[in-house]
């Protein structure tokens, strides 16, 4: 067995100098060392007298072969390749001499790394170092433990056992090494699990390489039968290698799917989806973007570099940036290999730090709704290949189906809390209306009939005081009824604005005069500029903010506290100001005060009256006209309301909204 590192991965404890530097000079040292042994020992070593000389361009070519008929064997992330090495090795040490053994490996192994493997130079200069030391150390301890007339018989062969494991012991903890550099941590538990691995296939080779031996020392003519074992060996292993493979995808994947089952919520999903998918590809960053949909933007969750997460954050997808409108159109998962070729990807790339990464459509039925990447596979040497794209394009698929499912969850939730909130907001009506209309009622009623019984016992001025409790509470029932009306309208679109030229001042003048003598328990002082251009706008609807917003002013303001209300002129609008001495607003419920039936006092013990539909109809009606209602400030020193209308209506109007919500 000769083991190959073809992906050193990934790790965490970060070293000073960069991965690529360590394996260059771990690579260095391994030629060094191959250089001393062959000065030392191998050029001097004798060849062992057998009975066939095999010649070593031959040689070369089972060496060739041998790295050309190789297994990729996954082992938590790391790959190593595991080859048919021990045959030629075991071969050389009987039939050739010591330095045309390792003229053959490194020839033969060499040209298989570079044609056939195209392997980096990196790469290829490690691997050459470590085979060429392995096959040195080899024939060099070969040659001091078994005599010519041994090396057919038991302690031959148990010495050839004890040379081969010593390669792959060398091979695995140079691999090892070759890792830990390249990840800039020390992972020993991979190369414990490659070097049980490696022993196993080392066995089974060596093994088979001593039965050729054995066969051509008795008869060279039966050499060929050699190669029927060898391949049935070689598909053995590629057989195993496969079926491995998809049982860890299908672990990995498994564990993905549970982790996206264990939660329903967008967020939990797409954090342990991102974490898996850094851990299975080793890789720096892992992101879900989300594209536009309905009226959401583009949203991106992101897990890395490091301790860095981002959750759900709005991005602007440009067409000709990244490769997302690609992806959108195609549907095509798509491997950018480090370094990245495309030098508009690889600009684009570089500004997000991301050097090499997969990305794969997350697919909702036939539409795909974003992507998952991930970028920066850890390690200096190592890159994504086209195995872990289509690991990515699976797990992207049980991602797709997890992600829908905690959007349609989500959907539900909303649904049910909107459905909770109207039904609460219904029964608050309920309740709210019904003490609103039964409180006028009980008064006329009880008026009435106390009218009715005692109308011969009651004096002028008794009688005049009840008739005008029941008219005032006739008139707040009234006001009531026609509330509700108004609400009616304007949820079903109803409502329409009359537009004509109005003198605001005149229109103010007649809400303070009515204010102040029919309701006279406030001063309303009054502010107008000396010139006021006439507005073009709906009377009516103006007439009935302006009230509203100063009827609410009073009833929140102590008795005698005056009501100010102002209007001023800019160079397009006319704006008037309604401002009081109460209490103030929370801050927390500054929006919330123009929704239908909420009242800042929700307690039934209230001191004001009301269903909480005035500031709604307010800002409902300046919608409609093309105007605005707002709460301009609300504190210990009171609250400002204003309403801004424009001095000449918009040529077209936006439509009021279908429903506002609670």
């Amino acid at each position: 067995m000769d083991p190959v590192v073809d992906d050193p991965a990934a790790g965490r404890k970060r070293l000073s100098l960069s991965g690529a530097a360590r394996v260059w000079a771990l690579a260095a040292g391994l030629a060094g060392a191959s250089v001393f042994v062959y000065v030392m020992w191998v050029r001097d070593l004798p060849t062992l007298e057998s009975p066939v000389h095999v010649p070593w361009w031959a040689l070369i070519g089972v060496y060739f072969a041998a790295e050309v008929m190789v297994v990729h064997l996954q082992i938590r992330r790391e790959a190593y390749t595991f080859s048919l090495g021990e045959i030629p090795l075991v071969l050389g040490l009987y039939f050739v001499s010591p330095n045309e053994l390792l003229l053959a490996a490194v020839v033969g192994i060499g040209g298989a790394l570079a044609i056939h493997r195209r392997q980096s130079i990196l790469k290829l200069v490690f691997n050459l170092s470590h085979f060429s030391l392995e096959v040195g150390l080899a024939a060099t301890v070969f040659h001091m433990l078994v005599s010519a007339d041994a090396a057919i018989s038991p302690r031959g062969w148990l010495v050839v056992f004890f040379v081969t494991f010593m390669t792959a012991v060398i091979g695995n903890l140079a691999i090892g090494a070759a890792i830990s550099l390249s990840e800039r941590t020390l992972h020993l538990e991979n190369v414990t699990q490659g070097l049980g691995m490696g022993l196993a296939t080392t066995a089974t080779n060596t093994g088979l390489a001593l039965v050729g031996v054995r066969i051509m020392w008795a008869d060279a003519r039966a050499a060929w039968l050699l190669a029927i074992p060898a391949m049935a060996l070689f598909l053995a292993y590629r057989a195993y290698s496969s079926q491995r493979q998809k049982r860890e995808s299908i672990e990995l994947l498994y564990r993905a799917t549970r982790l996206g089952e264990r939660s329903l919520k967008m967020e939990s999903v797409m954090l342990s989806l991102l974490e898996q998918a850094r851990e299975m590809f080793k890789a720096e960053i892992a992101e879900i973007t989300l594209f536009p949909r309905d009226d959401h933007p583009a949203e991106r969750t992101r897990v890395g570099p490091g301790e860095v997460v981002v959750i759900q954050e709005p991005v602007s997808l440009h067409p000709e940036e990244g490769v997302w409108a690609r992806l959108a159109a195609e549907g095509e998962p798509i491997l950018l290999k480090r370094p990245i070729a495309n030098e508009r990807l690889a600009r684009y790339f570089g500004d997000r730090a991301i050097r090499d990464c997969m990305i794969a459509p997350l697919r909702v039925e036939t539409d795909i709704v974003g992507k998952l990447l991930v970028g920066n596979r850890l390690g200096d040497v190592s890159s994504f290949d086209d195995e872990d794209l289509k690991l990515l394009e699976t797990l992207a698929s049980h991602a797709s189906i997890s992600l829908e499912n905690a959007r349609l969850v989500a959907t539900l939730e909303e649904s049910l809390e909107h459905l909770q909130e109207v039904n609460r907001l219904k029964d608050d009506f309920v309740a709210s209306v019904s003490h609103e209309l039964r409180t006028p009622l009980t008064s006329i009623q009880g008026y009435v009939k106390t009218i009715r019984r005692k109308l011969n016992r009651l004096r002028p001025d008794q009688l005049a005081s009840f008739l005008q409790i029941v008219d005032e509470q006739s008139d707040q029932l009234r006001e009531l009824i026609e509330d509700l009306l108004i609400v009616s309208r304007l949820e079903s679109n109803e409502a329409q604005a009359s537009f004509k030229e109005v003198s605001l001042p005149a229109v103010l003048r007649d809400i303070a005069r009515e204010f102040s003598s029919h309701r006279g328990s406030h001063d309303i002082e009054l502010s107008l500029p000396d010139l006021f251009p006439a507005v073009e706008t709906d009377e009516n609807k103006v007439r009935q903010i302006v009230s509203n917003l100063v009827d609410n002013a009073m009833k929140y303001t102590a008795e005698g506290t005056p009501v100010q209300l102002r209007a001023t002129t800019s160079a397009e609008r006319a704006v008037i100001t309604v401002e009081d001495e109460g209490p103030g607003i929370p801050p927390h419920l500054h929006e919330r005060i123009f929704e239908r039936f909420f009242q800042a006092d929700q307690s039934i013990t209230r001191t004001t009256g009301g269903t909480g539909l005035g500031l709604y109809i307010c800002r409902r009606l300046a919608e409609v006209m093309g105007a605005e209602v707002k709460l301009e400030r609300s504190d210990e020193r009171g609250s400002v309301f204003s309403l801004t209308i424009p001095f000449s209506p918009a040529t077209e109007r936006l439509p009021s909204r279908d429903q506002a919500t609670a």
